[in-house]
């Protein structure tokens, strides 16, 4: 590409933080069309958020698509401008929420949000993913405002008479907004009435005042018309997004972040101290008025350099006088010791209390999202060894159980496997009774007549599966806030990586799993003698150390962390040793209905759909109820009441299948979805996919065990075989030395006989 000046000007041009300026008159005329220009603070971050759209699940990376869809299901976005804070979509869920409540002027309009969490639990990734969504935002100000005000606190300095008749001028009235209601129908939001945004408006400033009625020549008017509307871009350089900080005053940064964001880092952080910095209690009762009046004292102190704001080139000083209002998503930070030992030195701790909106702010409780931040950093080194496919997620799950809650029904792992948004059924133990269900005041409900109601029936055993939302009603908000914190774990990988790479040996670096399971084993013990380490970061590394535990022989079972790695390790084993599974499994599931359907009708004979030379071909069968009786015998079916009962249901199973299979890919792909046929798979119906799994998988196990055997006691197809399969194992991502590790280890505790 020839040098062209031109051409790199235009590349080296930023934008303007003034867009353009208008008389007030020019605003309400736009007004009209585009009530989102005088937005609060808090209207203009949603929107802001939601520009940048949610991540496509279809494009995310593939270890990622089923927590995506998971979160999705349950009505969970993941939006992209909180991309790199790892696995925290609940929790921006959660403060979504309230930021729409609050643009809708309900009472989170006057609340502070304090996000508490742990150490390196991503509040602070949290707070800067919120400024970013700002910068470049445009607002419309008032010119030369101090706190570049919103244009409509102006109209507040008219009668009620005169803005009711601007509303009726501006089609922004009541009667209009019902009529745009009635007219759009459901599901489409009207816009605001007039009266709607001057709800969330404040009085003018001092010197939006005085611009407005001093300095007029003689016999002049005050009138609106005459004031200048800019439109701006936020900037944390300028104004709209701003962060306290030691070297200024909270005024300092509640003015400088008017129109936008204010965040507070470790809000509470020198209070214990008795400092007068950051955090102490005389600073943060400013907080008592930027809150719940949603104003501060005007001008600054004299000390105070930082504040001061522009009438074009020239800065000028502000006595402190009167208030000016403020809108603003004010943000603070904290972690439990400093809330608590803040809270316990207040005479009156309830006047904090009831202005902040606290959010907890847990550990990542997905073990791919987990895995996912590992890889980043990892990949950001210069020098890295290679790591099997199975290194990083073991390491993940460790860290992502050890923020769970260990005493529940169902154990550690399947939850967080469920999390992680796997589809595992698991029945509940003791479902709650249906007649003790109650709505949100307490009150219980009605739960109707038949047999799970209150008629003289008797009543029925319900069976019912645990969900991920179920599972997280139960652990309650205070699930992940303990536990390995993600600075320790990149830490620990950090530490990993450079023993890999000073390790002796061949060039080619790695480190297995089995190694990195010896290598936390080692680090978690090492931990363990820190001094000075509080009760529940002792407990956090004693549930640690138990479920690291190592196996002391073949027959002993190992701790929760190695027996997933020989759950997933078989079932990869399996998968390079059956590449044709999910042929044959579909072959056993059509055969299987072609029988059971002839065995409820009565019939002696059944047509059978059969490969011959490379082609189908019909051919006619007697029914095998011995093939039905092997099927069912996987199925765990003992009794022949069960097996008549489950063969006569199978056709009537499929349909409902189907119509549930049509809603989901209906809420996934939107009215397109229908354009796609929904196949019928072995995988459909869960009971029989669960036998038919089990009778490839004993069979593909005794095949593994016999290619397992020494090369001088297999036969030239064994080996070739064997071969073949090592080739597709090692395309799972295993380099020779982690290949040859795990095939040891799945040998010496022969893993193939597992369930």
């Amino acid at each position: 590409m020839a040098f062209n000046e031109q051409d790199l000007q235009n590349l080296l041009g930023l934008e303007s933080v003034v867009v353009e300026t208008i008389p007030y008159g020019e605003f309400l005329k736009r007004l009209k069309n585009n009530p989102e220009i005088a937005d609060t603070a808090a209207a203009t971050l949603v929107r802001a958020i939601e520009s940048k759209g949610e991540v496509d699940i279809k494009t995310a990376p593939e270890a990622l698509r089923p927590y995506l869809s998971m979160l999705k299901k349950m009505g969970v976005p993941s939006w992209k401008a909180f991309k790199r804070v790892k696995g925290s979509q609940r929790t921006v869920a959660r403060i979504m929420n309230n930021l729409r409540a609050a643009a809708a002027n309900g009472y989170q309009l006057r609340l502070a949000y304090l996000l508490k969490g742990g150490p390196g639990s991503g509040k602070s990734l949290l707070a800067d993913a919120f400024k970013d969504c700002l910068e470049g935002e445009i607002v419309y100000a008032v010119q030369d405002c101090p706190v570049h005000e919103n244009p409509v606190n102006l109209l507040n300095l008219l009668d009620p008479e005169r803005i009711d008749a601007i509303a009726e001028m501006l089609e922004l009235t009541d009667k209009h907004r019902e009529a745009e209601a009635a007219a759009v129908g459901k599901g489409v939001k009207p816009k605001p009435s007039l009266r709607d945004l001057l709800a969330t408006s404040g009085q003018p400033c001092q010197v939006c005042w005085s611009q407005i009625m001093e300095g007029l020549k003689e016999g002049e008017t005050p009138n609106l018309m005459n004031v200048q509307i800019q439109a701006l871009r936020l900037s944390s350089r300028k104004f709209g997004i701003a962060t306290w900080s030691k070297d200024c005053t909270l005024a300092t940064a509640l003015r400088k972040g008017s129109r936008g964001v204010v965040d507070m880092p470790e809000i509470f952080g020198s209070a214990a101290s008795g400092g007068n910095q950051t955090g102490s209690a005389d600073e943060l009762d400013l907080l008592l008025e930027a809150t719940n009046d949603r104003r501060i004292p005007a001008g600054c102190s004299s000390d105070d350099h930082d504040c001061d704001h522009e009438h074009g080139h020239k800065k000028a000083k502000v006595a402190r006088s009167g208030f000016e209002p403020l809108d603003s998503v004010m943000i603070g930070q904290t972690n439990d010791g400093a809330y608590d030992r803040f809270i316990k030195e207040q005479a009156d701790p309830n006047k904090f209390t009831r202005r902040l909106q606290i959010i907890n702010v847990p550990y990542v409780t997905s073990v791919s999202s987990e895995e996912s931040e590992y890889a980043e950093f990892i990949d950001a080194m210069r020098d890295k060894p290679h790591f099997d496919p199975m290194t990083l997620k073991i390491a993940a799950l460790l860290a992502v159980i050890s923020r769970m809650k260990k005493e529940q029904e169902v154990d550690i792992v399947s939850r967080a496997r469920m999390y992680d948004g796997e589809q595992l059924v698991v029945e509940m133990k003791n479902p709650p009774s249906q007649q003790q269900s109650t709505d949100g005041f307490g009150r219980t409900l009605s739960t109707g007549s038949g047999p799970y109601g209150t008629s003289n029936q008797p009543e029925k055993k319900e069976v019912r599966y645990w969900s991920v939302g179920q599972f997280w009603a139960e652990a309650g908000e205070d699930e992940g806030m303990y536990g390995l914190n993600m600075p320790a774990m990149l830490k620990l990988m950090s530490e990993a990586v450079e023993l890999a790479l000073r390790a002796t040996g061949g060039d080619d670096k790695c480190i297995s799993t089995l190694e990195m399971l010896q290598f936390l084993r080692a680090r978690i013990a090492q931990l363990q003698k820190t001094p000075g380490l509080t009760d529940k970061e002792k407990e956090v590394l004693k549930n640690c150390q138990e479920y690291l535990k190592a196996p002391t022989s073949i027959e002993s079972k190992a701790g929760l962390i190695e027996e997933e790695y020989r759950r997933v390790l078989r079932r990869q084993f399996l998968e390079v040793m059956a590449p044709d599974f999910d042929r044959r499994a579909n072959e056993i599931f059509e055969r299987y209905r072609i029988h059971a359907r002839a065995y409820s009708s009565g019939e002696k004979k059944c047509v059978e759909i059969v490969e011959q030379a490379g082609k189908k071909v019909e051919r006619l069968v007697d029914v095998s109820t011995d093939f039905l009786s092997d099927i069912e015998t996987w199925m765990k079916l003992t009794s022949a009441s069960e097996r008549d009962v489950f063969r006569r249901s199978v056709e009537t199973q499929i349909t409902p299948f189907l119509i549930a299979a049509v809603e989901r890919k209906e809420e996934q792909d939107g009215e397109d979805a229908g354009e796609d046929k929904v196949e019928l798979t072995w995988r459909s119906l869960p009971k029989l996919a669960g036998g038919i799994a089990a009778k490839l998988n004993d069979e593909t196990a005794k095949k593994l065990g016999r290619l397992l055997k020494s090369e001088i006691d297999l036969n030239d197809e064994d080996k070739k075989l064997r071969r073949e399969a090592l080739d597709r194992f090692s395309k799972l991502g295993y380099c020779e030395h982690c290949r040859q590790v795990a095939l040891t280890y799945f040998n010496d505790y022969q893993l193939w006989k597992l369930s």
